[in-house]
């Protein structure tokens, strides 16, 4: 059947009598079919609206809306011919686009497919949809992106297969890229389940004889079935002569094909491991696990902003040392504390160091500086200095770099920006290191003080500062406004857990009111590196999927901050007044008291607050600013893809860009380093651990305080030994740093980086090797911590604190030693983690919030 108006234009083909020299009219998904059809493949019959259809009935009819309005009386007239052609059966419409299922652009989620199609009014409705499709934004910026032609639809109408199992099929691994190996994924009833996400699939793997079933929710299909199915998939490898991407379909025992492309962005294969010389520098290293993704080796774009010693904020305040080193050693981050002279010698007697404290220039100088810093409150003036000027000036360039257009700058005008953005790095880094060393003498005044005055422990003081670190959490408490929002709106509501590209143009379909304010949080808070070891996990901005997951979670958790907020000042004045009671008659302790709470209390939350300006924010736009410039050099034929530049050194990357060097031979010589590095991750540390610190009592009294507290800080926040303690077996249970009390029953969700956020689930005992403050979106959907390292003072303890959740840090071994799905009870005022024997300890934590 052929359908033409007077004009001489095709509107409708038959899919048995599309010839190759149709493609143009009939769009590649359709003329893929039809191919097959003729090859004598299990494909559904079906008819085809040419792009004749489209062009007469959708192109000029589009309203500036995106939707399509057209003569309804031609159209229901052409679409009578379809139904007449096809029969009383429910129909499929599928759009099939002339740029669709290519090599490089697959289109994938792009266009619209309609299932279940019965009638006229249905046809209507499903053709209309199918070329509005085309003209969303996210198929319009997709084909911008992959700077494809103008917008040429047609639609295929074929018969509906009632599946009773669907699926897909890749013909080479699409994780791996390994080839000769068929991986299919399979779900009762029809397949939109499985594409949209909305439920995960059976999964097996099919290599020769062998079909191994890796995931199986629910035993969709057999061995037998799966080879059936990789038979199918691998003819059609072979009538296309390359890898392909197949959804299929089981009807009354019948295996049907209904769609095939080629599997785009096909990774190569398994990466040689080239080895990385481990070349340990003398000193003692510890290992750097003191962020959320440290277990994530470093990319080399990066690794030259953290590599330099940080040494002027130790001479600033005197303290007897030169500074914190960053190394790579077979390429993991490590870290040590430079002694002054970088000479490393036996402790010395007290009556000796007395002696050369006061004969050394080098020591003399250094104890005049600690005296001065002191006696002048450097501590404070730096504290005051963040809010004065530091934080503000920070925001005010993040702001202005994070607004600039990348794409509109000339390659010159890209350099320079990277240059600030490195510059930004460099002052966030060096105001960090100065805000450490004043909050360590600052929250170490408090901790001694309490101690001395009231008999307190560290855990007891901290409930005295517990909840001011307000920026910290300000962006969960922002994504509860949103999530207020959504909760009211169930059109909103049914999308928070779609993860298909197209979430925001059905949001903004479904409610503009609260895409508008989705986009401005993303904006505002969204510039945010999720790790600090690498550049290549994306930012918040740039997975709204992720975000919109948290709101549903926070909704499904009943998440409040106002609650926090309440709960933590009522621990604050219940310490405090505590404190005031037992030093009512001590008119002197208590003038100390005092004082040391109005300090911690400006103090405190700068240890949160600041990586958001200082590391979270310039590593993002460095993010932004990386991919730019790889983006342009894979453009260029230099590397293969964007991200490739991440193998670079910056120098690398930027004289590639002013040149014409072609960098894949490189590349690939660095992804085979980096392949070996990620098996091969380092010890706790390298070298002769130190001998214990003196006593200090060799210092004047003034400077002693001074340099107990950079030890004391470094362990609190780091606790070294703890965090890398020795696994033991066989399992009876964790033990760590009591980190925020309480105790709560739930199950264990490993998180290794911020990659795998959205695993976690409301009510989850989250498990992780570290966080950063960026984890804290996660806190109010979860209802308890875990941690391999860190300590009272370090970003998970601190956050889990804010959240009012409990918390065992410094377990050394949690991430090992718990898995997916494991019933837990943490109790984060002993700092234990023990395996739950009764279900209803689980159902009663997860019930009441624990």
């Amino acid at each position: 059947m052929e359908t033409q108006p007077r004009s001489g234009t095709t509107m409708i083909l038959e899919l048995s009598r599309v010839a190759p020299e149709d493609r143009t009219r009939v769009g590649v998904k359709a003329a893929n079919q039809a191919s097959l059809l003729r090859a004598g493949f299990p494909v559904p019959d079906g008819v085809v609206l040419t792009t004749d259809a489209y062009a007469r009935f959708a192109a000029r009819a589009a309203d500036p809306e995106g939707t399509v309005d057209t003569d309804a009386a031609e159209l229901r007239h052409l679409l009578r011919g379809v139904l007449a052609n096809l029969g009383d059966t429910p129909l499929a419409v599928r759009s099939s686009g002339v740029a669709e299922d290519l090599p490089d652009a697959s289109f994938a989620g792009q266009y619209e497919t309609v299932l279940g199609v019965e009638g006229l009014d249905e046809l209507e409705e499903a053709v209309r949809r199918s070329w509005t499709s085309a003209l969303s934004a996210h198929a319009t910026a997709y084909r911008d992106g992959h700077e494809l032609g103008a917008t040429s639809m047609a639609v295929l109408v074929q018969e509906m297969v009632d599946a009773e199992t669907a699926g897909v099929a890749f013909t080479a691994n699409p994780v791996t890229g390994r080839g000769q190996e068929v991986v299919i994924n399979a779900v009762p009833g029809l397949g939109d389940k499985l594409v949209s996400g909305e439920v995960s699939p059976d999964q097996w793997v099919v290599r020769g004889e062998e079909a191994r079933c890796e995931e199986s929710p629910h035993a969709a299909i057999n061995s037998e079935q799966a080879h059936a199915i990789a038979e199918l998939a691998g003819r059609v490898e072979a009538h296309f002569d390359g890898p392909q991407d197949i959804e299929w379909a089981i009807a009354a025992g019948r295996l049907h094909l209904l769609q095939a492309r080629p599997i785009t962005a096909l990774p190569e294969p398994a990466i040689e491991p080239i080895p990385v010389p481990v070349e340990v520098p003398p000193g003692f290293w510890f290992f750097d696990g003191s962020h959320g993704n440290s277990h994530v080796p470093i990319d080399r774009f990066l690794a030259e902003l953290v590599r330099p010693c940080s040494t002027r904020w130790c001479g600033e305040f005197g303290y007897l040392f030169e500074g914190l080193e960053f190394r790579l050693i077979g390429g993991w981050p490590y870290q040590r504390m430079v002694p002054l002279g970088d000479r490393q010698g036996p402790t010395l007697p007290n009556w000796l160091m007395w002696l050369l404290v006061r004969t050394l220039p080098m020591l003399r100088r250094r104890i005049a500086r600690a005296l001065e810093a002191t006696r002048s409150d450097l501590p404070g003036r730096y504290i005051e200095r963040w809010y004065r000027e530091w934080q503000p000036e920070m925001a005010e360039t993040i702001e202005r770099l994070r607004d600039v257009d990348l794409r509109g700058l000339s390659d010159q005008e890209l350099l320079a920006h990277i240059e600030q953005a490195r510059e930004l790095m460099a002052t966030g880094i060096l105001i960090h290191m100065r805000v450490h060393g004043a909050m360590a003498p600052i929250l170490h005044e408090l901790v001694h003080t309490c101690e001395e005055v009231l008999g307190w422990d560290m855990a007891r003081s901290m409930d005295l500062v517990s909840g001011t670190s307000y920026k910290s959490t300000e962006p969960a408490r922002q994504l509860w406004e949103l999530a207020e929002l959504a909760r009211s709106r169930p059109e909103v509501r049914s999308l928070l857990d779609y993860r298909g590209e197209d979430v925001l143009d059905r949001l903004e379909t479904a409610d503009g009111e609260f895409v508008e304010r989705f986009s401005a949080y993303l904006h505002e808070y969204g510039c945010r590196a999720l790790g600090h070891t690498t550049l290549g996990q994306v930012t918040l901005a740039e997975d709204p999927a992720l975000v919109l997951g948290m709101i549903s979670g926070q909704i499904e958790r009943g998440y409040d901050p106002q609650q926090d907020l309440e709960d933590n000042a009522r621990k604050r004045a219940e310490a405090l007044g505590e404190a005031e009671t037992l030093l009512a008659g001590r008119p002197e302790d208590l003038r100390r008291f005092r004082r040391a709470v109005e300090r911690a209390e400006k103090a405190y939350p700068v240890r949160e607050d600041n990586e958001f300006f200082c590391f979270s924010s310039p590593l993002a736009l460095l993010r932004y600013a990386a991919l730019e410039l790889g983006r342009r050099l894979a453009s260029r034929g230099m590397s293969d893809i964007t991200d490739d530049v991440l193998y670079l050194d910056i120098d690398e990357a930027v004289n590639a860009l002013l040149g014409e060097a072609d960098l894949r031979s490189l590349v690939r010589r660095r992804r085979g380093e980096q392949a070996w590095i990620d098996a091969h991750p380092g010890p706790p540390s390298y070298g002769t651990p130190p001998p214990g610190p003196p006593s200090f009592g060799f210092l004047p009294s003034d400077a002693r305080p001074l340099m107990e507290s950079i030890l004391w800080s470094n362990e609190v926040i780091m606790a070294v030994d703890e965090s890398s303690r020795e696994p033991g077996w066989p399992w009876s249970g964790l033990t760590g740093v009591a980190a925020s009390p309480g105790e709560y029953t739930g199950p264990v969700r490993v998180v290794m980086d911020e990659s795998q956020f959205d695993k976690v689930r409301p009510g989850d005992v989250l498990v992780c090797p570290a966080t950063s403050p960026v984890w804290s979106v996660v806190f109010p959907v979860i209802g308890a911590l875990v941690t391999d390292t860190g300590g009272l003072l370090s970003h998970p303890a601190i956050i889990a604190r804010e959240y009012g959740i409990p918390a065992v840090v410094a377990t050394g071994e949690g991430t090992t030693r718990l898995h997916d799905g494991e019933l837990v009870i943490v109790n984060g005022t002993a700092g234990t983690v023990a395996g739950a024997t009764r279900q209803g300890d689980a159902s009663r934590s997860l019930s009441d919030g624990g």
